[in-house]
């Protein structure tokens, strides 16, 4: 199995409300990545979750292929007429060699078997197909409610998996065996409601295993500090998060000489 057991409940545990509570991508991001494909016929969005990333791509591609191990999260995951939705994991697949002009892992990478994923990525992946892996981890919002945070995530803190390492350092450990590009900084923005914000709070893996241990009610003083900072509760206010992102081409000296640009 490429993810604990511990980790499959956190992610099908209150599934609607996962789904319901994650920030959208920035268009900025698919306007520098889709025209780096070799073309647009078939996508993979692997470990989908609610199907976010999969129906973005649904609209630039004829067949978008998403899979997730957790059945919870596929029942919820938005619908579209390109989207084919698919219960399996990451590292083996029933895809055709070569198939994908583009495979994507948007805040899911960490929890994968690399050893064996990354065999699967080779094979199914188009010459000159793209990979990219993104996700966020910490927001930002201001001063006052970033301090307000640090309370709530000094309580969870010890229900993060060790895996989520891998993201908070960039994928530098991923062991990609396919030539990285160099690619820009990109941040989710949002403006949300007091309730969205803390609804995305709760919904974290390690915010959903903290209440598993330890009670519902864990975080409701961190959350009261935050509905503090906040202030009137209706107000929207600017939510950053800042991604990390790994993008690479497969044979990308072969097919694509003039575009890569390695990363130190």
């Amino acid at each position: 199995m490429s993810m604990t057991t511990s980790s499959v409940e956190a992610f099908s545990l209150y599934s609607d409300l996962y789904a319901r509570f994650r920030p959208a991508y920035p268009e900025s991001l698919y306007d520098w990545l889709l025209p780096l494909c070799p073309g647009y016929q078939r996508a993979w969005d692997c470990a989908t979750g609610s199907g976010q990333t999969a129906v973005r791509l649904g609209n630039s591609f004829a067949r978008v292929d998403a899979t997730d191990i957790s059945s919870n999260q596929l029942s919820v995951a938005e619908r579209h007429t390109q989207v084919y939705y698919r219960e399996c994991p990451a590292e083996v697949t029933p895809f055709d060699d070569d198939c994908f002009d583009l495979i994507c892992v948007s805040q899911a990478l960490h929890w994968f078997h690399l050893p064996s994923f990354w065999p699967e990525v080779q094979r199914v992946l188009k010459p000159g197909g793209i990979f990219a892996a993104w996700g966020y981890h910490h927001c930002v919002v201001t001063p006052e409610i970033d301090k307000a945070c640090s309370v709530l995530w000094s309580i969870i803190e010890p229900f993060w998996s060790s895996r989520c390492e891998l993201l908070w350092d960039d994928f530098r450990g991923s062991g990609c065996p396919l030539p990285l590009l160099k690619a820009p900084s990109f941040s989710i923005r949002e403006d949300w409601t007091l309730d969205h914000f803390l609804g995305f709070l709760n919904t974290t893996s390690a915010s959903k295993l903290c209440k598993q241990a330890l009670g519902e009610s864990i975080l409701d003083e961190a959350c009261l500090r935050i509905a503090r900072a906040w202030g009137h509760g209706g107000e929207r206010r600017r939510v950053e998060l800042p991604l990390h992102l790994m993008v690479a081409r497969k044979d990308a000296a072969r097919f694509f000489p003039a575009v890569i640009e390695p990363t130190p």
